[in-house]
Protein backbone atom coordinates (compact mmCIF):
# COMPACT_ATOMS: atom_id res chain seq x y z
CA UNK A 1 0.00 0.00 0.00
CA UNK A 2 1.50 3.77 -0.54
CA UNK A 3 -0.13 5.88 1.81
CA UNK A 4 2.05 9.09 1.25
CA UNK A 5 0.33 9.21 -2.91
CA UNK A 6 -0.50 12.57 -4.21
CA UNK A 7 -3.90 13.53 -5.42
CA UNK A 8 -5.10 12.05 -7.43
CA UNK A 9 -3.35 8.94 -7.10
CA UNK A 10 -5.18 6.26 -4.59
CA UNK A 11 -3.70 6.04 -1.11
CA UNK A 12 -4.25 2.52 -0.60
CA UNK A 13 -3.43 -0.58 -2.67
CA UNK A 14 -4.53 -4.06 -1.01
CA UNK A 15 -6.11 -7.15 -1.95
CA UNK A 16 -9.84 -7.65 -2.80
CA UNK A 17 -10.19 -9.71 0.10
CA UNK A 18 -8.36 -7.49 2.65
CA UNK A 19 -11.09 -4.45 1.79
CA UNK A 20 -13.90 -6.37 2.61
CA UNK A 21 -12.71 -7.32 5.62
CA UNK A 22 -11.67 -4.13 6.02
CA UNK A 23 -15.57 -2.68 5.33
CA UNK A 24 -17.11 -6.13 7.50
CA UNK A 25 -15.06 -5.33 10.62
CA UNK A 26 -15.65 -1.51 10.13
CA UNK A 27 -19.16 -1.44 9.68
CA UNK A 28 -20.32 -0.09 12.80
CA UNK A 29 -17.77 3.22 11.91
CA UNK A 30 -18.63 3.78 8.63
CA UNK A 31 -22.72 3.78 9.64
CA UNK A 32 -21.91 5.47 12.49
CA UNK A 33 -19.98 8.75 10.66
CA UNK A 34 -22.67 8.05 7.63
CA UNK A 35 -25.22 9.20 10.29
CA UNK A 36 -23.19 11.74 11.92
CA UNK A 37 -23.05 13.67 8.35
CA UNK A 38 -26.53 15.14 8.84
CA UNK A 39 -27.35 14.41 12.29
CA UNK A 40 -25.02 16.54 14.76
CA UNK A 41 -27.64 16.24 17.85
CA UNK A 42 -27.46 12.55 18.70
CA UNK A 43 -24.62 11.74 20.43
CA UNK A 44 -21.78 10.06 18.81
CA UNK A 45 -21.74 7.43 21.78
CA UNK A 46 -25.35 6.46 21.61
CA UNK A 47 -25.28 5.51 17.47
CA UNK A 48 -22.16 3.32 18.64
CA UNK A 49 -23.92 1.55 21.39
CA UNK A 50 -26.90 1.34 19.51
CA UNK A 51 -25.35 -0.35 16.52
CA UNK A 52 -23.35 -2.59 19.34
CA UNK A 53 -26.86 -3.75 20.94
CA UNK A 54 -25.47 -2.43 24.25
CA UNK A 55 -27.91 -1.30 26.73
CA UNK A 56 -28.18 2.94 25.99
CA UNK A 57 -29.25 5.43 28.47
CA UNK A 58 -30.91 7.69 26.05
CA UNK A 59 -33.69 6.35 23.50
CA UNK A 60 -33.58 7.31 20.10
CA UNK A 61 -35.97 8.60 18.01
CA UNK A 62 -38.01 5.98 15.57
CA UNK A 63 -36.33 7.74 12.87
CA UNK A 64 -33.13 7.66 14.10
CA UNK A 65 -33.32 3.86 14.79
CA UNK A 66 -34.57 3.50 11.07
CA UNK A 67 -32.04 5.31 9.63
CA UNK A 68 -29.24 3.71 11.55
CA UNK A 69 -31.02 -0.02 10.32
CA UNK A 70 -30.89 1.99 6.58
CA UNK A 71 -27.25 2.35 7.18
CA UNK A 72 -26.53 -0.75 8.15
CA UNK A 73 -28.35 -2.23 5.23
CA UNK A 74 -26.67 0.06 2.35
CA UNK A 75 -22.88 -0.43 3.61
CA UNK A 76 -23.71 -4.41 3.92
CA UNK A 77 -24.50 -4.16 0.35
CA UNK A 78 -21.29 -2.33 -0.95
CA UNK A 79 -19.66 -4.99 1.00
CA UNK A 80 -20.71 -7.23 -0.35
CA UNK A 81 -21.21 -5.97 -4.29
CA UNK A 82 -18.77 -3.80 -4.84
CA UNK A 83 -19.42 -3.77 -8.50
CA UNK A 84 -21.74 -1.04 -10.97
CA UNK A 85 -21.02 1.61 -11.34
CA UNK A 86 -24.10 3.26 -13.39
CA UNK A 87 -27.35 5.12 -12.32
CA UNK A 88 -29.12 1.71 -11.58
CA UNK A 89 -26.46 1.17 -8.50
CA UNK A 90 -26.51 4.36 -7.19
CA UNK A 91 -30.64 4.68 -7.38
CA UNK A 92 -30.82 1.33 -5.55
CA UNK A 93 -28.02 2.60 -3.08
CA UNK A 94 -30.43 5.81 -2.53
CA UNK A 95 -33.39 3.63 -1.81
CA UNK A 96 -31.94 1.83 0.48
CA UNK A 97 -30.53 4.31 2.63
CA UNK A 98 -33.90 6.25 2.29
CA UNK A 99 -36.53 3.68 3.06
CA UNK A 100 -38.92 4.25 5.56
CA UNK A 101 -37.79 7.85 6.15
CA UNK A 102 -37.37 9.98 2.73
CA UNK A 103 -39.04 10.86 -0.58
CA UNK A 104 -39.05 9.15 -4.05
CA UNK A 105 -36.54 7.16 -2.71
CA UNK A 106 -34.30 5.32 -5.93
CA UNK A 107 -35.87 8.33 -8.08
CA UNK A 108 -33.99 11.13 -9.90
CA UNK A 109 -35.27 14.50 -7.98
CA UNK A 110 -38.70 15.66 -9.37
CA UNK A 111 -38.46 19.28 -7.28
CA UNK A 112 -36.62 21.91 -8.59
CA UNK A 113 -36.25 23.29 -5.05
CA UNK A 114 -33.63 21.77 -2.85
CA UNK A 115 -32.50 22.38 0.81
CA UNK A 116 -28.61 22.34 0.09
CA UNK A 117 -26.33 23.66 3.44
CA UNK A 118 -28.78 24.90 4.72
CA UNK A 119 -29.95 27.14 2.13
CA UNK A 120 -33.03 26.70 0.12
CA UNK A 121 -32.07 27.06 -3.93
CA UNK A 122 -33.41 26.37 -7.25
CA UNK A 123 -31.67 23.51 -9.08
CA UNK A 124 -32.00 21.88 -12.65
CA UNK A 125 -33.89 18.62 -12.76
CA UNK A 126 -31.69 16.31 -13.21
CA UNK A 127 -32.59 13.79 -16.05
CA UNK A 128 -32.01 10.16 -16.59
CA UNK A 129 -30.10 10.34 -19.97
CA UNK A 130 -27.98 12.75 -19.05
CA UNK A 131 -27.00 11.58 -15.59
CA UNK A 132 -26.42 8.25 -17.22
CA UNK A 133 -23.73 9.55 -19.82
CA UNK A 134 -22.20 12.44 -16.86
CA UNK A 135 -21.59 8.46 -15.19
CA UNK A 136 -20.14 7.45 -18.09
CA UNK A 137 -17.61 9.73 -18.38
CA UNK A 138 -16.63 10.29 -15.09
CA UNK A 139 -15.63 6.22 -15.11
CA UNK A 140 -13.60 7.31 -18.56
CA UNK A 141 -11.79 10.51 -16.91
CA UNK A 142 -10.98 9.50 -13.60
CA UNK A 143 -9.34 6.06 -14.39
CA UNK A 144 -7.68 6.65 -10.83
CA UNK A 145 -10.31 4.68 -8.63
CA UNK A 146 -9.76 6.91 -6.12
CA UNK A 147 -9.58 9.63 -8.18
CA UNK A 148 -13.26 8.52 -9.70
CA UNK A 149 -14.52 8.16 -6.33
CA UNK A 150 -14.16 11.42 -5.01
CA UNK A 151 -15.12 12.99 -7.95
CA UNK A 152 -18.16 11.16 -8.05
CA UNK A 153 -19.14 11.98 -4.37
CA UNK A 154 -18.69 15.74 -5.67
CA UNK A 155 -20.88 15.03 -8.60
CA UNK A 156 -24.02 13.25 -6.50
CA UNK A 157 -23.79 16.32 -4.19
CA UNK A 158 -23.62 19.01 -6.49
CA UNK A 159 -26.48 18.01 -8.71
CA UNK A 160 -28.05 16.59 -5.62
CA UNK A 161 -29.51 13.72 -7.76
CA UNK A 162 -32.44 12.62 -5.61
CA UNK A 163 -35.19 14.14 -3.23
CA UNK A 164 -33.63 12.89 0.11
CA UNK A 165 -30.22 11.02 1.30
CA UNK A 166 -27.78 12.53 -1.01
CA UNK A 167 -24.97 13.41 0.93
CA UNK A 168 -25.43 9.48 2.56
CA UNK A 169 -25.83 8.03 -1.09
CA UNK A 170 -22.35 9.73 -2.38
CA UNK A 171 -20.57 8.31 0.56
CA UNK A 172 -22.01 4.93 -0.24
CA UNK A 173 -21.40 5.02 -3.64
CA UNK A 174 -17.60 6.59 -3.50
CA UNK A 175 -16.87 3.50 -1.10
CA UNK A 176 -18.77 1.10 -3.40
CA UNK A 177 -16.18 2.69 -5.83
CA UNK A 178 -13.13 2.57 -3.46
CA UNK A 179 -13.74 -1.18 -2.57
CA UNK A 180 -13.46 -2.72 -6.45
CA UNK A 181 -10.27 -1.51 -6.33
CA UNK A 182 -9.15 -2.28 -2.67
CA UNK A 183 -8.87 1.52 -2.54
CA UNK A 184 -9.64 1.93 1.61
CA UNK A 185 -12.52 3.62 3.03
CA UNK A 186 -14.06 6.85 3.06
CA UNK A 187 -15.22 7.65 6.26
CA UNK A 188 -15.78 11.41 7.58
CA UNK A 189 -13.81 10.68 11.94
CA UNK A 190 -15.66 12.36 14.69
CA UNK A 191 -12.85 14.95 14.96
CA UNK A 192 -13.38 15.81 11.42
CA UNK A 193 -17.51 16.49 11.57
CA UNK A 194 -17.09 19.78 11.86
CA UNK A 195 -13.91 20.51 9.38
CA UNK A 196 -15.92 18.45 6.91
CA UNK A 197 -19.27 20.72 7.31
CA UNK A 198 -17.11 23.70 6.55
CA UNK A 199 -15.59 21.66 3.36
CA UNK A 200 -18.81 21.03 2.31
CA UNK A 201 -20.39 24.63 2.42
CA UNK A 202 -17.65 26.07 0.59
CA UNK A 203 -18.32 23.62 -2.26
CA UNK A 204 -22.03 23.99 -2.32
CA UNK A 205 -21.15 27.93 -2.00
CA UNK A 206 -18.15 27.72 -4.93
CA UNK A 207 -19.01 24.40 -6.79
CA UNK A 208 -14.89 24.05 -6.34
CA UNK A 209 -14.97 20.25 -7.17
CA UNK A 210 -11.29 20.14 -7.05
CA UNK A 211 -10.69 21.77 -3.46
CA UNK A 212 -13.49 19.56 -2.62
CA UNK A 213 -12.15 16.69 -2.89
CA UNK A 214 -8.56 17.47 -2.06
CA UNK A 215 -9.73 17.83 1.81
CA UNK A 216 -11.57 14.27 1.30
CA UNK A 217 -8.28 13.13 -0.56
CA UNK A 218 -6.26 14.82 2.60
CA UNK A 219 -8.93 14.36 5.96
CA UNK A 220 -11.15 11.35 4.76
CA UNK A 221 -10.07 8.29 3.09
CA UNK A 222 -8.44 5.50 5.83
CA UNK A 223 -6.63 2.77 5.58
CA UNK A 224 -5.81 -0.62 7.49
CA UNK A 225 -3.52 1.08 9.40
CA UNK A 226 -5.87 3.71 10.71
CA UNK A 227 -8.64 1.29 11.12
CA UNK A 228 -9.16 -1.95 13.00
Amino acid sequence: MDAKASYPQGHYHISQFDQQQLLIRNQVSLVTSLLRLTDSETPFNQINAFLKGTVTNRKLSDVTVQRLLNLRTAVAFITGSPEGFELLTVSHINDLVTAGVGLGGGELRQMSVVTRGGQTIKLPLPEQVAVQKDLLDLRLNHSDYTDRALQTVAYVLHKQLFSDGNLETAFLVGNQVLAKRGAGVLLVAEEQQMPFQQALRDFYRNADAETFCRWLYANAIVGPEELR
